[in-house]
Parts: C-alpha cells; structure tokens; sequence
C-alpha cells in the first residue's frame, strides 16, 4: 500500500495505523483504528492498539478504558492484563496494579517483564517479601536481563551465598559477551551489592565501568542546563517576585520538597505524610506539564504565558498556571478535602521555585539539604530515569555546584517564610527539633505520629521506599569514599567553596 493510496479494507487500515503509530503520528493513527472498529468490533487487538496509541498520548484514563474493552473481550491475554498493570501503576493504583500483574503471569509464559514491575509495586507498598520473591522469577525466566538483577539487589541487602549474588558474579567474569546496556546495569548491580558487602574498593571498579557505560548512551546537553541556571536569577529576581506576589492560584494546599535526589527529600515527606492533615502524593512532575501547556498555547491566547517576558506577566496568566497544577495533582488524591496539604517531592521542582512561588504564593517549599560529596556519591551508585547529568563525576559535580547557586538566588529571592532548608544531617541528629519546625512552617499542629514515620504504612515511589520504613541511624549520614585522585574530577566539579563549607560542617 503506497503512501498516497487510501486504505479499503480493516487490514489496511489496521496496518496504516500501525505505522503512523510509529512515526509518532498518534491522533492519526486513533483515526485509523477506530475505522477498523466499524468492521471489526469484537477485535481485542484494535482495543489493545488503541491503549496503546492513548498511553503515548498521556491520555491515561482513556487508554485504560480502552484497555479493560479488550480485557472483556480476550480475558486470558498476559499482555493486555500487563498493560492494565502499567497504566495503574503510572497513575499510582499499586494494589490494583500488583492484581493485574498478578492476572499476566497466571496467563503467559515470558512474563519476566511482569514478574518484575510487580516487584516495583510490590516495594512501593512495603511488601518486601513478596517484592523479593517476584524479582527472583522474573531473573529465572530471563537470566540474561540485567535490569532485574540491579533492582533485586537495590531492595535487599547480599550474602555472598544468594544465588542471585553468585550468578551476578559468573556473569561478571565475562560482563563484555553482554550488550552495552546489559553490562552497565551489571556493573551497577555488582556496584551497590558489592557495597552492601563491605567490599568497597571492588565495588567503585564496577560504578567506574557501570556509568561510563551508560553514560554513551545519554543524551545530556551540559551548557544549555547549566546556561538556564544562570539565566533564571536575572529572569525571576527579587524585583519581579515582588512585583508580581499574590497574582496566581491562591490554595495554600501545595508543599514542594525540592533539592537534589537522594538528598532526604523522600524522608522529610514520609514525616509529613504521617501527619494526619498531610498527603504525600510523591514525585510528581505536574507542575513542569503545567508549565509546558502554558508555554505551549497560540500566540493570541491571553493565558499564554512567555518565560522570557515574566516582568509582563498577568493574573490572567500566573493564576490559570496553578490552578492547572492543582488540577494535575488533584485528580490522584482521594478524599482531597480531608486534608489541609499536599506534599509534592519532586526534586527537580527546585528549577521552577520562583515560577511555582507567582502561580501558587501560598504554597511552601521545603528544601532538602545533605552533603554534597555524600549527595554525588548516592546518585553515581544507581540508574535514575530523569537524571542525565549523573554519570560523569565532573558533571555531577558542576551540575550540584550550579544547582546550590540557583537555591542561593532562591533563598535571597523569595519572602520571608515562603522556604526552610532541612539539612539531612541535621534531621538525623535532632528529629523532633527538626519536625516540629518543618510542622509549623506547613501551619500544621504537632502530632507524635510524623516521630514514628517508619511505621507509616503508605505507597513510596523512589529509590528510598525501603529506607524511610526504618529509624533514623546514624550510620546513614556518612558512606565510605574512594582514594581522593578517584574524586578528583568531582572535587574539581564541586569547587573549592562548596568542598570548604563541607569541610567546616564535617568539624562543627
């Protein structure tokens, strides 16, 4: 069928949509599967296709509908009870994602896939067993997918006699046999398993080789972030804050948790969350989608919002930008009513703080603070989705460095009251002290439940999901470091006064 020639049967149509569906051509590829469905309603596949096309759209709700039409139609098939379970587990529904996924390995034969982003949820919820349990099948079925190795071993502490531990190890004597991907997620498996260990010299060789590995295959543009860093203080200065208070939405249900990852923000919002008042919707990058929608609309629309032009801009423009991100982030918060605050740890929140402070100026921000040696170092050992910059130690560095002077600008920028920073080790070291302020800066009462967060039993979406189920230790403040001429391009990164006042704080 060439391109110009208009399709006349379902086949074709099905076909053509396919591959428009390819060429990212999605609304037109809708078009063509709902032709099929004229002919061909009880098809489970077009439905499937369907779900599929709407879940590259980010229609979520829409794809599952679709989804559960060809479930009733085809209820045996793993691969639509697999992609039920996807789409409950992005919109956070983790029981009901854990069932379906349940419902795909009961049905099919190769559903390692399955078994494994069960165990995701299974973590999430804190049904460590089970998550544990489910990693190990998915690694019988396909020993040779290193991804599951790496997430088994990030939720459970090595033996040396595990037998994941051991075939980790066979596979390492001859890692090069394996494909480019498949060696860096290894290398970071034997990285944080080795840890685990005690072997740390062993374990810094296989992060060394895991992230220069993955690092080939990220796409990171290092002037143009760290070019917007430098251009937003003269963008969203003091003066423009000022000028342009109390314009957006005016809910004071918004707490950002921003910072660096693997900083403590994950803890500071199981604090909160154990409060009665407060839900903790997690990492959720709603208010960049906001944003996007904003920056997006026709030239003519009065609510468009231009980012290069913030002294102009207008209630009829901030007020709109919030009220869109309470929309986003309300649509998943059961009972919204019941409670006084919202928390919303999304780290990377920290580069829109002064955009979200004039499209929410009652919302508070909490700034989650650790050691930035510490902070590089947690973020070298693992894989993150939506972190480019982490898998080259300069870069890290001068990408920690250029993020501390942006929160310097923020904390000079905005009015009194708006923001606190809560040093990690500060929150180790003096709990309540530190609770109680995070408490009253939220305007919310004092309940002993946010002191025994451990036992709060709610889903946790981040790397830390095991963690923040345990008591604060003080074996967690310090990790073990490599020989300094290893660190010296992230020392280099860091510069010298940031390595300085880590310095001062280690002796205070």
């Amino acid at each position: 069928m060439t391109q110009d020639t208009q399709p006349t049967t379902a086949d074709e149509w099905f076909a053509l949509g396919n591959a428009c569906a390819q060429r990212g051509e999605h609304q037109t590829a809708l078009d063509c599967f709902e032709r099929v469905l004229l002919e061909r309603p009880a098809d489970p596949g077009v439905y499937n296709n369907l779900g599929s096309t709407l879940v590259r759209m980010e229609r979520f709700p829409e794809a599952l509908t679709r989804y559960r039409q060809a479930e009733a139609l085809d209820p045996d098939n793993a691969d639509i009870h697999h992609n039920i379970g996807w789409i409950l587990e992005q919109t956070h529904q983790l029981e009901e994602a854990v069932a379906e996924y349940r419902r795909a390995v009961q049905f099919g034969a190769l559903v390692d896939g399955s078994y494994n982003n069960m165990a995701n949820c299974l973590q999430s919820l804190g049904r460590f067993d089970e998550a544990h349990e489910a990693y190990r099948r998915a690694i019988e079925i396909a020993p040779q997918s290193m991804l599951y190795y790496r997430n088994f071993v990030q939720s459970k502490r090595m033996t040396l006699d595990d037998p994941c531990f051991v075939a980790m190890e066979k596979l390492a004597q001859d890692a090069e046999s394996l494909t480019p991907d498949n060696q860096a997620q290894l290398h970071f498996a034997m990285g944080y398993a080795l840890a685990d260990l005690g072997q740390n010299d062993r374990s810094f060789e296989h992060l060394l080789k895991g992230n220069a590995l993955h690092r080939r295959s990220i796409n990171y543009n290092e002037p143009m972030t760290l070019g917007l860093f430098g251009q937003l203080p003269q963008l969203l200065s003091a003066d423009v804050l000022k000028a342009k208070h109390g314009l957006g939405d005016p809910s004071e249900s918004p707490v950002f948790i921003v910072g660096m990852p693997r900083s403590g923000s994950t803890l500071i919002e199981q604090i909160l969350a154990s409060h009665p008042q407060v839900f903790g919707a997690g990492e959720r990058p709603d208010f960049g989608k906001a944003l996007v929608g904003s920056l997006a609309r026709d030239n003519t629309d009065p609510v468009r919002l231009s980012f290069d032009a913030m002294q102009n801009a207008t209630a009829a423009q901030l007020a709109p930008l919030g009220a869109d991100y309470l929309r986003r982030i309300g649509i998943e918060v059961r009972n919204a009513d019941s409670y006084r605050r919202i928390t919303d740890k999304y780290p990377f929140n920290f580069i829109n703080i002064g955009l979200i402070h004039l499209a929410l100026p009652n919302a508070r921000f909490i700034h989650s603070r650790r050691s930035p040696v510490e902070v590089c170092l947690s973020i070298y050992s693992r894989i993150f989705q939506d972190v480019p910059f982490g898998y080259d130690l300069g870069e890290l560095g001068r990408y920690y460095r250029a993020y501390d002077q942006l929160m310097a600008h923020w904390r000079e920028a905005l009015p009194e009251g708006v923001m606190i920073d809560v040093q990690y080790e500060d929150l180790v070291d003096d709990l309540e002290g530190n609770v109680r302020r995070m408490l009253a800066h939220c305007g919310l009462d004092w309940d002993e439940r946010c002191l025994s967060f451990h036992q709060t039993e709610r889903q946790v979406n981040t790397a830390s999901a095991s963690q923040v189920r345990k008591p604060l230790f003080r074996t967690s403040l310090e990790r073990w470091r490599p020989a300094a001429e290893l660190l010296q391009p992230l020392y280099d990164g860091l510069g010298p006064e940031l390595l300085e006042a880590e310095r001062k704080r280690a002796a205070a």
